[in-house]
């Protein structure tokens, strides 16, 4: 029952995406259906009326009157299909359009001119070139016009012609039906009595020719010992195009084995090549481990001589032991060898027999080659006899199985003038219309959702970058986020304090003690973040110090809405006194560190053994000690600043489109190994919400610390 029910669920979240999607570019959407609409309706009232007239037929395979001989004909379904394809094709066949022309007039015809314009522009009475052009056009005309639809399950076939005038179609779908009627008994007629007595006396002919070729061809293969295995013929000729002899079978055979004789003489060689070349070489298993075993054997030895000197019972004992080893490396490097000898010796002389097999095989299919020169021309002249013989006889059943007078292809219906007009049909073209404004309109709507590399959901962090999931920060107001975060009832406090949670799982002894937040780019929630997470510890009964890392442009003074006095740069000049650069936030409930004057070498200052002191220092009296470090990308800091603490926590704006981006920070923080906790998403939105995750809260406030006020109060 579960996965009937699992399966609905992610029907009805796919309907849900996509609804979403289009709402998201509804004004596209309806762009797109309001001018294919639009197009529809103007090519509609632009196209010409059209009627139609259809005329049916019956095709049957066999003729009215029985004439062939039973079972002269094989009726297969293949058959069938074949014959009625080539009959649909003639329908549609310039030869019949042209016979039309011909038998109607067409070219004379006022009312078919009247409709149709075939001067192409020229002038005066038409000379007979001009007139073979015209004819060309009326052709290329019918064939246009013309729709030939077989009637399913049966051999009806409808003829129709679709013109401007309504008696112009009926007239022209007769004459087409007539013509097809009478081409058909023309080509009945072309096989005459005369043929058929011509065809009898040459088929016996090639009879006795076919024998006398073939018992030639017998004799001489067998009074000159040529065995055909395996004879291949073209399809397409009917010739024999190759034979395959057993000498040339045998030849094969040795010649492969020869192939691999020779492969195995190489690696036999190679093999004791390599074991006499070199003494030091293990050609086997056991004498890499006895060495292995040596190996260990001298330093163990070395060690002890050092310590207990020469004459101590456990040196000497070693030394015997060593002595050994070494005699079984050699007495197994010699067995090894003399292995490599035989495996050698006798691929050599398996080559060698091979050799001369193969010498002598050669020289016998070389004098057979010579010999089948003869016996090629005699395969040829049975293939050309019996060729022509087959063919002549085909033929001779084709005339004696179609008849003399007869047709299989009857009128059914005539075609009449069509009353109202077949076309343009304005309800199906505002259909058509439409659904390909709904189709462009879901391309457009596609290609979108394709470029947009947003977080649309939180929990693709872990497929897109391998990060774990920490926390999803709903999109809130900047003037509604302090009151948010101190009410443990909102939904900002819930998430940090959820973020926290999971902080808690990190490690060994519980959230890591030491941790700083960075991103990719400015004003993606880091610093807000940074400070949250200060605040939820510090409710949590945690001593909790918040520093201000990003020297270059500060914020954390911005957030609490203080001046940018002494902090973290004097001490990493060498200001030693910290409790004068540590200060109490009374609202959230942590001690903080501003970032201090900007220096000009924030690099150097942080490369330096000063932020590893400062934080060493700081976790005597606090339990967590909290960075608020610069973005990734840009700039080195990030990447220093992660080396002191336990590890990273990545912060990605949810609105984010650039992926490349975040990967490429996360790729600069692991290349100096720095540990990456997890992501925590931020700004996530009703947008969000609608791709499958979000609080439902009721909220919908926008994002951004100041950002009104200036760049990095969302940073």
């Amino acid at each position: 029952m579960a996965a009937p029910y699992q399966g609905g669920f992610l029907d009805m979240h796919m309907v849900e995406k996509a609804f979403v999607a289009l709402l998201n570019h509804k004004a596209w959407v309806i762009g797109s259906i309001l001018a294919c609409l639009s197009i529809g309706l103007v090519v509609t009232f632009l196209m010409t009326p059209l009627y139609t007239s259809t005329s049916r037929i019956e095709i049957s395979p066999q003729a009215p009157v029985e004439t062939d001989v039973k079972g002269a004909r094989e009726k297969t379904i293949s058959n069938e299909i074949a014959f009625f394809n080539t009959q649909y094709s003639l329908l549609e066949s310039r030869s019949l359009a042209a016979r039309t022309v011909r038998a109607g007039n067409l070219l004379n015809d006022k009312e078919f001119l009247a409709h149709y314009d075939l001067t192409g522009g020229e002038e005066g009475t038409p000379n007979s070139a001009q007139r073979t052009r015209m004819a060309e056009r009326a052709e290329k005309i019918l064939l246009d016009a013309v729709s030939i639809e077989p009637v399913r399950q049966s051999s009806l076939v409808d003829v129709s012609f679709a013109t401007p005038s309504p008696a112009l179609s009926a007239k022209l779908t007769n004459l087409w039906v007539q013509q097809f009627v009478a081409a058909n008994l023309d080509r009945r007629f072309a096989a005459t009595s005369d043929a058929r007595r011509f065809l009898e006396q040459r088929i016996s002919s090639l009879r006795r020719n076919l024998e006398d070729s073939e018992r030639e061809l017998i004799t001489y293969a067998a009074n000159n010992d040529i065995i055909t295995l395996e004879s291949r013929g073209d399809p397409a000729s009917g010739r024999s195009v190759g034979d395959r002899t057993l000498i040339a079978a045998d030849v094969e055979k040795i010649s492969t084995a020869l192939s691999n004789a020779r492969d195995a003489r190489i690696a036999a060689e190679s093999q004791l090549s390599s074991s006499v070349s070199s003494a030091d070489s293990s050609s086997n298993a056991s004498v890499s481990a006895l060495r292995q075993r040596r190996a260990e054997l001298t330093a163990e030895l070395a060690r002890l001589t050092t310590t207990f000197g020469e004459e101590y019972p456990e040196v000497l004992a070693k030394r015997q032991q060593l002595a050994a080893l070494s005699q079984s490396v050699v007495t197994e490097t010699q067995r090894s060898r003399a292995l490599n000898q035989e495996s050698y010796a006798s691929a050599l002389k398996r080559e060698r027999e091979l050799q001369s097999e193969l010498d002598r095989l050669t020289g016998k299919y070389r004098d057979q080659q010579r010999r089948s020169i003869e016996y090629a021309i005699l395969q040829r002249e049975v293939d050309t006899n019996r060729q022509l013989y087959d063919g002549l006889l085909q033929r001779y059943k084709e005339i004696g199985a179609a008849g003399v007078g007869t047709n299989n292809i009857a009128v059914v219906d005539m075609a009449a003038p069509s009353q109202v007009p077949s076309s343009p049909k304005l309800i199906l073209n505002i259909v058509l219309a439409l659904i390909a404004g709904f189709g462009i309109a879901a391309a457009i709507v596609f290609m979108f959702e394709q470029l947009d590399q947003s977080i649309r959901d939180p929990s693709e962090v872990s497929d897109r970058f391998g990060l774990p999931l920490l926390g999803s920060i709903p999109q809130v107001d900047s003037e509604e986020f302090e009151t948010l975060l101190l009410d443990k009832k909102s939904m900002v406090y819930e998430a940090y304090f959820t973020a926290q949670t999971n902080l808690t799982f990190l490690t060994s002894h519980g959230a890591p003690r030491s941790f700083m937040l960075t991103s990719t780019r400015p004003a993606e929630g880091k610093s807000s973040s940074a400070l949250s997470l200060a605040s939820v510890f510090s409710q949590t009964e945690k001593r909790v110090i918040l520093i201000d890392a990003d020297i270059r442009s500060p914020s954390l003074n911005e957030l609490l809405d203080i001046k940018n006095g002494a902090g973290l740069s004097n001490y990493l000049t060498g200001f030693d006194n910290v409790g004068e650069l540590i200060a109490k936030s009374p609202e959230f409930g942590f001690d903080y560190m501003l970032a201090g004057p900007m220096p000009p070498n924030a690099a150097e200052l942080f490369s330096s053994s000063r932020l590893g002191e400062l934080i060493e220092l700081l976790l005597r009296d606090y339990d967590h000690v909290i960075l608020d470090a610069p973005p990734v990308l840009g700039l080195a800091d990030a990447s220093l600043l992660a080396r002191p603490v336990e590890g990273v926590i990545f912060t990605i704006d949810a609105s984010s489109s650039s992926s490349r981006a975040i990967k490429s920070a996360l790729n600069r923080l692991r290349q100096t190994d720095a540990h990456i906790f997890g992501a925590l998403v931020t700004k996530v939105g009703r947008r969000n919400e609608i791709y499958g995750y979000g609080y439902g809260y009721g909220y919908g406030y926008g994002y951004g610390y100041g950002a009104d006020k200036n760049r990095n109060s969302d940073d």
